[in-house]
């Protein structure tokens, strides 16, 4: 009797599964059929970033996260995309297909560097999936090393462009942007200290130097122009600059260049700066790139100083506004972020040498520098010191001929923040001649002791025993 009924209970059981199975397949059936119907209604000012198809390259969790928290308006998903496909049509043009293609770089010690590592990421894919990383092969030893994020003076982004700080002469070398193992875009870094320019002022245009072919050697030498920089100051008029870097590039391609041929120039699609360490020296003293210099236009500008940040709106998940905040002030459950410490360097200086002060910002412009309280006129200062004190075109404080009366505090400012202060101090060095007194007369003691060591060693031994 009991086994009769275990069996009715197992019918039982295996007919109510069966009723539940049933009935879950027809609510999910309705539940798709909303959830489909919700999606194609979606309003157009909400929408996930990820519906697009194809394969994600981020977790379920993290993509569930992802719609949840990370919503953007039709128009805002539209123009990514936009943008990926333009990435993807000027990378597959034919002027940019060149195979290893080197883009030269020069610059000035101290300068700031951005080198671009140019790669479409899709918008909805994540950017870490993409093994990409940066090496450098120095000019001074040869020597290949991988970029940390953490090396002194270097920065990688998020879109993996790197930025030199303040660029040295053992900076210059070969720079690669690596993906999948395959180099993306190579950079050749070189380093001057001084680059003779030419400087003409905006409506003196009629002075720069026009572009030269050496047709013997099968050169073109010209001037690469960069955008006009930003305005030097603000609410009063300014200056701004335009820089022009001497180039050199073949005129025919299918011809060598004389007297010394430079194959891989084919690879600097852009040129060779004229004072490269790619060209050979008998192609860089050649008279036309010898005496040709780089130029600099300076213009007038006006432009306003920042103004105090207007209300910003804080609102839910929602996107109701849960406060109003004025400008310069910060929501009550959010610790304000504290201003950037002054850094404050010394720095020691022989009497007679010269030395150059940079301001550590990350732009090069708006740069301002006193000398304890008293401002430094960039217009004035090489005139009232006959060239002994002056600025350059990337805002170094140059001092030359240091005297002892030149120490000194030296404060640089960016824009109405004071970002550094650099005190100098100047000592007495030691006399030459002192050096050489001091090194022969070191010499000379060393030799007299083992002059002294050898003869004991040989006249003050002990008397043999004899047995």
């Amino acid at each position: 009797m009991s086994r009769g009924n275990d069996v009715i209970t197992q019918k039982t059981t295996m007919n109510s599964a069966n009723v539940i199975l049933v009935i879950t397949a027809f609510l999910c059936s309705i539940l798709n059929a909303s959830i489909a119907e919700t999606q194609g209604s979606l309003p157009d000012d909400i929408l996930p970033v990820h519906q697009g198809r194809g394969k994600r390259s981020v977790s379920a969790d993290k993509f569930s996260k992802l719609q949840g928290n990370w919503k953007y308006s039709k128009e805002e998903v539209t123009k990514m995309f936009d943008d990926y496909y333009k990435c993807i049509t000027e990378r597959n043009k034919p002027e940019n297909r060149v195979r290893q293609s080197i883009t030269a770089v020069l610059a000035m010690q101290g300068q700031r560097i951005d080198l671009q590592c140019p790669f479409c990421q899709r918008p909805d894919q994540d950017a870490e999936m993409n093994k990409m990383f940066w090496q450098r092969v120095r000019v001074s030893d040869s020597s290949t090393s991988h970029i940390s994020p953490k090396t002194k003076g270097l920065k990688i982004k998020q879109d993996m462009s790197l930025i030199i700080q303040s660029v040295d002469v053992t900076d210059a070398g070969q720079y690669f942007c690596i993906r999948d193992s395959d180099a993306v875009v190579i950079y050749q870094v070189d380093v001057l200290f001084r680059e003779p320019q030419l400087s003409v002022r905006e409506n003196e245009t009629f002075r720069l130097q026009p572009a030269r072919r050496l047709v013997d050697h099968n050169l073109e030498v010209y001037s690469h122009w960069s955008e006009w920089g930003e305005c030097d100051t603000c609410d009063r008029p300014g200056r701004r600059n335009k820089f022009g870097t001497c180039m050199v590039n073949k005129i025919h391609k299918e011809r060598p260049i004389t007297p010394v041929d430079v194959p891989i120039i084919f690879q600097y699609p852009k040129g060779v700066p004229c004072r490269s360490t790619v060209l050979p020296r008998a192609v860089a003293h050649l008279l036309g790139i010898r005496e040709r210099k780089s130029e600099l236009v300076q213009g007038k500008c006006s432009d306003p100083c920042p103004t105090t940040p207007g209300p910003v709106r804080v609102t839910d998940k929602t996107g109701k506004v849960v406060e109003v905040l004025a400008g310069g002030y910060h929501p009550i459950g959010r610790k304000p972020n504290l201003p950037p410490l002054v850094i404050r360097k010394v720095r020691y200086a022989i009497k007679g040498t010269h030395i150059v002060l940079v301001c550590p910002t990350s732009k090069n412009s708006k740069v301002r520098w006193q000398r304890g309280e008293r401002a430094i006129n960039p217009r004035t200062i090489r005139r009232q010191t006959k060239g002994r004190v002056y600025l350059d075109r990337l805002n170094r404080l140059h001092i030359w001929k240091l005297r002892e009366r030149d120490s000194a505090p030296y404060n640089c400012w960016v824009w109405k923040r004071h970002t550094a202060t650099i005190k100098v101090l100047v000592y007495e060095g030691m006399d030459h001649n002192l050096k050489h007194y001091i090194t022969y007369g070191g010499l000379v003691l060393t030799v007299v002791a083992i002059l002294t060591f050898c003869i004991c060693k040989v006249f003050c031994r002990p008397p043999r025993r004899h047995k």
